[in-house]
């Protein structure tokens, strides 16, 4: 035995002999002692103790960090509070140092047990917190992947509905596309019943947009993902614009593209000229709300070797519980919006091993889609 511990000999001798009454007089502060686990408790800190006189009589073996796990570990099983926890070690402690300034000791004797008790409590309380966090990271971990494979089935599920729904409203709207032609034949073009058959067939052009919407929603491939060809960005978001610029001159709103010229990916161009157009449209929407200059920007340029397309608006910032859901199918950021649009324009742009992300504060909303450069 070294020299400090002959001097927390004495100490040692006295705290077993008085171990019942110091642990009693401590069991007796704590807040969970009454909560029905009396019998645990006080196995667990006479074991505490005992740990604690080994330490203090100098014993090589013992080990702190291994304590600290089991420690930890009986935290987490009896659900007691963490902060509560560690506060009763610093009780503990205080009591058991109380004791020792009370003996009729030398001063080196009591100051190197006080010394010792301390290095002791504190190493106890660090590896108890550092196993503490890692119990915790790895219960979050198990929740986050549970979550993950929640997500995944509800996907999978969503995407089987979406596919069959679609199924079943193609075939019937089909049919009814078809009489309508045939009565459309039928009818002579000056008389009124014309106008009727006209509206007929923008319904079911819209009902089939719909219905298109629903199997992009499948996260499996559809006739839709197998066409796959070169895609010219310039060309694609060159049309969009053109397309959006009247209602954007209706509007009063600035609408502006800048592009590279030799921007190129692969794919549907279909299906993205859908997902542009409905993120514009969106912008759009969105600056009906604002009664200063609308302004929407539209970069495409090659970034980090991927094609990085950013549509800006100067509008109304996006509430913060939207943001974090509103890619999800079946959440709208309008009062009446079927929720559709933009987990549409995120699972088109996955399916070309792209990703789309939003930004929003006030005056400042920001779309990003990244797709694969060629």
């Amino acid at each position: 035995m070294n020299t400090k511990c002959n001097k927390t000999k004495t100490v040692v001798l006295l705290l077993a002999k008085e171990k019942r009454t110091i642990l009693e007089s401590v069991l007796m502060q704590l807040p969970y002692y009454s909560h029905g686990s009396e019998k645990r408790v006080k196995s667990k800190f006479s074991e505490l103790f005992e740990t604690m006189l080994e330490y203090l009589n100098g014993n090589p073996v013992i080990n702190l960090n291994q304590y600290g796990k089991d420690v930890a570990r009986y935290r987490e099983e009896a659900g007691l509070n963490f902060e509560e926890f560690l506060n009763s070690f610093d009780e503990t402690r205080l009591f058991v140092a109380q004791y020792i300034q009370s003996l009729p000791l030398e001063v080196e004797e009591i100051n190197e047990s006080l010394i010792m008790l301390n290095e002791f409590f504190l190493s106890i309380q660090k590896h108890t917190y550092v196993h503490t966090t890692y119990l915790k990271n790895l219960e979050i971990e198990k929740k986050d992947e549970l979550l993950h494979s929640l997500e995944e089935d509800r996907m999978e599920i969503l995407g089987k509905i979406s596919t069959s729904f679609a199924h079943e409203f193609r075939n019937p709207l089909t049919s009814i596309k078809g009489f309508v032609q045939l009565l459309e034949r039928r009818i002579p073009e000056n008389l009124q019943e014309k106008a009727y058959i006209d509206y007929i067939n923008q319904e079911i052009k819209g009902l089939e947009e719909n219905v298109n919407q629903f199997l992009m929603l499948s996260n499996t491939k559809n006739h839709q993902d197998e066409l796959s060809d070169m895609i010219w960005l310039h060309h694609l978001l060159l049309s969009i614009t053109e397309a959006f610029r009247p209602a954007c001159i209706e509007n009063d709103i600035k609408l502006t593209l800048e592009i590279q010229d030799t921007l190129l990916t692969q794919g549907s161009e279909e299906q993205l000229r859908l997902a542009v157009m409905k993120i514009i449209h969106n912008a759009v929407d969105a600056l009906m709300y604002v009664e200063h200059e609308r302004i929407i920007l539209i970069r495409a340029k090659l970034q980090d070797g991927k094609n990085s397309i950013v549509i800006e608006n100067n509008g109304p910032k996006i509430p913060e519980y939207l943001l974090e859901s509103m890619f999800e199918p079946f959440v709208s950021t309008k009062e009446l919006g079927k929720g559709l649009g933009l987990s549409v324009c995120k699972q088109v742009i996955e399916k070309h091993k792209g990703s789309l992300n939003c930004i929003s504060k006030k005056g400042l909303t920001v779309f990003e889609m990244c797709l694969p450069s060629l």
